[in-house]
């Protein structure tokens, strides 16, 4: 079997294991500790053979998106924060069998990589959702960015000279950058009366962490060079337009436009506002969030007036083969143990890699 089904097979087993200790109301015997010991070891080695597969999977994937804006690859992964991620973190930190919170503990949990961006008919809520993710077992790495591309290829007569294109790369050196936060202090004993108060805090430490990644990734976009821009022109409407051109000219093709939730409001406004004669076969689909058939992403962390337009395998979210950190503790100060109160950690790794800087427009939708 393959690295990924021996891991499934594998991860089954375990929990075959602990479900029989748990039924039978006991810890494991020493030969299922064994095991179990065994189980987790060959699991966060094939993870970490997965990590690999995928990073070069990825890196070549993403090559040869540059050549004709498609997709960085056919089984591209995207970052997710969303509430499943806050129930691994509580199954890790409560093993089964196990009725309490362990204080002063601390797992890793696996970043979750949905196999696609969004479900059909649904509209993107996250930039993450779009853009594919890469995994990287060392905090720094390299890919290979394009610069420059003119196309020069013509029909050539026999014994004349072919002409010469230019697709010019550079290798760009990424670092993984660490994205962080604390809870408040809680009662101990409040996670003990309130079997929901675990799940709830981990779901909003993880909404913060992608939503603080979501803002890391358009700070780096915006400063990368060489990155097209379209000026005010007419209306947000127009502007928008002229952006998915000015890909679209350079044979790249829409992936997303990231707009602040005010924009998107005077965007809808004026839509309904209009006259149905003067907007009609406009291409909206309001349940879909999409405009010009390109998905609209409406993010707190874009800037008002600023809009990005992203095209297919410009741009993808790096991440380490650890996962997101979280640790509960209550001994952070002097007065948490002494008070019994619990706070939480929750903390990983990103960066961010623009393949083709060329593939990405910013925006202005005001008239300055």
């Amino acid at each position: 079997m393959n690295p990924k089904e021996e891991l499934e097979s594998l991860k089954k087993a375990a929990l075959a294991i602990a479900t029989k200790a748990k039924n039978e109301n006991r810890n494991f015997t020493p030969e299922e500790q064994t095991d179990i010991d065994a189980k987790m070891a060959r699991i966060e080695e094939l993870r970490g053979i997965i990590a690999e597969a995928e990073k070069s999977a990825a890196t070549l994937a993403a090559l040869d998106a540059m050549a004709g804006g498609r997709n960085i690859d056919g089984n591209a992964e995207f970052l997710s924060f969303g509430k499943s991620f806050g129930t691994k973190a509580v199954d890790k930190l409560m093993p089964i069998g196990q009725k309490s919170l362990a204080a002063n503990s601390s797992v890793f949990v696996d970043v979750e990589l949905t196999p696609t961006p969004i479900p059909m008919g649904r509209p993107a809520t996250s930039l993450l959702d779009l853009l594919p993710a890469i995994r990287h077992s060392q905090p720094a790495y390299s890919y290979i960015r394009q610069t420059v591309r003119t196309n020069n290829a013509a029909v050539v007569a026999p014994g004349a000279v072919k002409p010469t294109s230019t697709y010019t790369i550079d290798k760009i050196d990424g670092a993984l950058s660490v994205i962080a936060h604390m809870s408040e202090p809680v009662h101990r004993y409040w996670f003990e009366d309130a079997a929901s108060l675990r799940p709830f805090m981990q779901e909003e430490l993880a909404y913060g962490i992608g939503l603080a990644v979501e803002a890391k990734v358009l700070a780096d976009i915006h400063a990368t060079s060489g990155l097209q821009t379209q000026a005010f022109d007419t209306s947000a409407l127009a502007t928008l337009r002229k952006s998915i051109t000015k890909l679209e000219t350079f044979g790249y093709k829409p992936a997303a436009a990231v707009v602040h939730p005010n924009d998107w409001e005077s965007i809808e406004l004026a839509l309904t506002t209009t006259t149905a004669v003067e907007y009609r076969g406009l291409p909206y689909d309001p349940v879909a969030r999409r405009l010009f058939g390109v998905p609209i992403v409406v993010a707190n962390v874009q800037a008002a007036g600023t809009a990005d337009v992203i095209s297919t395998g410009a741009v993808a979210v790096d991440t380490d083969s650890l996962g997101v950190l979280v640790q509960w503790t209550e001994t952070s100060n002097a007065d948490d143990f002494s008070k019994n109160l619990v706070r939480a950690r929750m903390e990983g790794r990103f960066g961010t890699s623009v393949f083709t800087p060329m593939g990405v427009v910013k925006a202005t939708l005001v008239d300055d």
